[in-house]
């Protein structure tokens, strides 16, 4: 694998401090960057701020919609048709806006800790993690009417999700030491009913599609706070034709899995290390590409920008780091507090 080093000083850094302001313009929100901001943790609200080449607009949500607070903890959002949808955790509810104005439409509510979405531009699915973080469910979202359908119960804390050839591929992660889960659950989204589960490592987070149509899983591994000594390894998975291919042991907590625009070389977070790994490589190289410690990554396919987002200190404004791997180019920008999902609106 041929791995390139980035360190930001060493290249032209391409700063952006120009944040527009509150009131004045129009914005059109239909295209950019959004990184979600999850907020102060079990207090206050999260935030989205939106980003392109000319303007950073923090909260962009209270902007556009008379300073109301989106709600704690805000974690991932996805375009659907000309709407945006938002889930938000703690608050047990998922927010939709318009794409162009970002004006608030409609609340999905009462659904207990959600997660990630799906989407294959024809159906919309959440993941949830259950009100006692255990109980995990999937639920089709039907964006005509707001509403769920009946939960897919899977148990678990599901995480990161994918649709590919009319099946529905769901991580489904370990809620606890104690409550351990190593696979991948595949619903039949004709029918929304669990066909099949993948047995992988430890913990499994996030799911990409490579350009040969095989999937790639990234497994946390097991962390247990009171005895370090029960703690496994991370794990990287192929998965061919629902068949695991192959598997890479990694270090203990690597995450956030995403895939360059020609679907030929994964990224991920492992410690303080951005790790890079060639989808034919035989063997995992441990090699990182850039060093730092963050809270989030993501990869832009429409320019070969890959983002990561320090959220610092989790108390204060955070902010995004982007690289242009080709000109070895980096830029910055600030967040909200606690910045950890990026959204490619294109």
């Amino acid at each position: 694998m041929k791995c390139f080093k980035l360190f930001i000083l060493s290249f032209a850094i391409l700063t952006f401090s120009c944040t527009k302001d509150e009131k004045k313009d129009t914005v059109d929100y239909s295209t950019g960057v959004f990184v979600v901001n999850e907020g102060p943790f079990e207090n206050g609200t999260g935030t989205i701020t939106f980003h392109n080449d000319q303007d950073t607009i923090q909260d962009v949500f209270g902007r556009e919609n008379a300073g109301k607070a989106l709600g704690n903890i805000v974690q991932s959002m996805i375009k659907f048709g000309d709407k945006y949808f938002i889930s938000i955790n703690n608050g047990a509810k998922i927010q939709v806006v318009n794409t162009k104005d970002f004006k608030s439409v409609a609340e999905i509510k009462d659904i207990p800790v959600p997660r990630y979405f799906a989407t294959d531009n024809n159906k919309l699915y959440i993941s949830n993690w259950g009100a006692d973080f255990n109980s995990g469910a999937v639920y089709e979202i039907n964006p005509e009417t707001m509403t769920l359908s009946k939960p897919i119960s899977i148990g678990g804390a599901p995480e990161n999700m994918i649709i590919h050839q009319g099946k529905l591929y769901v991580a489904v992660s370990s809620s606890s030491a104690q409550n351990k889960s190593n696979k991948v659950v595949v619903i039949d989204t004709k029918t929304n009913l669990v066909i099949k589960t993948i047995i992988v490592g430890d913990s499994p987070e996030a799911i990409v599609l490579d350009k040969n149509n095989d999937l790639w899983v990234i497994c946390n591994g097991l962390t247990d706070w009171t005895n370090p000594a029960q703690n496994t390894n991370g794990s990287l998975y192929k998965i061919k034709n629902d068949l695991v291919e192959a598997s890479f042991t990694i270090s203990n907590g690597a995450n956030g899995l995403v895939v360059d625009k020609n679907g030929d070389r994964l990224y991920f977070l492992m410690g303080d290390r951005v790790m890079a790994h060639d989808i034919t490589d035989q063997v995992f190289e441990n090699e990182s590409v850039y060093d730092g410690l963050y809270y989030g990554i993501g990869y832009d396919k429409s320019n070969g920008r890959i983002y990561f987002a320090d959220a610092g200190d989790y108390q204060s404004n955070g902010r995004a780091i982007f690289i242009e791997p080709i000109s070895q180019a980096t830029g910055r920008f600030t967040t909200g507090i606690a910045p950890g999902f990026f959204y490619f609106s294109e």
